[in-house]
């Protein structure tokens, strides 16, 4: 069986030399998961179950935001686990710093519809924003709520294998700096 690139290379190649013109059907194609709101809030549950440390008397948990966003966008991409993970273990001037870790970094630094998301959150009491953290808001039992139905229903697997490999990963200063 061909692998999916050299299909795609085979496919290429055949349809150089034809007269075939693609046509491409707006209304048939199928936007990406990634910028589903639901599956988003599913992420970010699941990532504020995993890592959201307890503070305080009350019972509040909370995590920096920095690292809740990129959580959420490595467990989106579990295909950057190997750079994170040497992004982790690099020194903090060496040669990863400048190549792969600084592409990690646009990516994650621009993804709005995180961003989005968390205001949404906010907006409905179920995070609030307290300096460089995301604590848990009056109607933070929904996180937990949709964290639990996910894992109790196998949703998502992709996304809990990762976070389990990020548990393993040091989150470095640098790593979250300039937030």
């Amino acid at each position: 069986m061909p692998k999916a690139d050299n299909a795609i290379a085979q496919l290429a190649s055949l349809l150089e030399g034809s007269a075939a013109k693609p046509v491409i059907v707006e209304s048939r194609l199928a936007p990406s998961a990634i910028y589903d709101v639901e599956y988003r809030t599913v992420v970010v549950a699941l990532v504020f179950e995993k890592f959201a440390k307890r503070f305080g008397t009350a019972g509040d948990r909370r995590i920096l935001s920095a690292k809740l966003k990129l959580l959420q966008f490595v467990a989106f991409r579990p295909w950057l686990l190997p750079a994170i993970e040497e992004w982790s273990e690099a020194e903090e001037q060496g040669s990863l710093a400048i190549t792969r870790s600084m592409r990690i970094r646009r990516g994650f630094l621009s993804d709005t519809a995180h961003e989005d998301v968390i205001n949404l959150l906010v907006a409905c009491g179920v995070l609030v924003r307290s300096k460089g953290h995301l604590v848990t808001g009056p109607k933070a039992g929904e996180l937990t709520k949709i964290s639990k139905a996910a894992i109790e229903q196998g949703l998502f697997s992709d996304v809990q294998d990762a976070l389990l490999e990020l548990e393993g990963i040091t989150f470095t200063s640098s790593m979250l700096e300039g937030w």
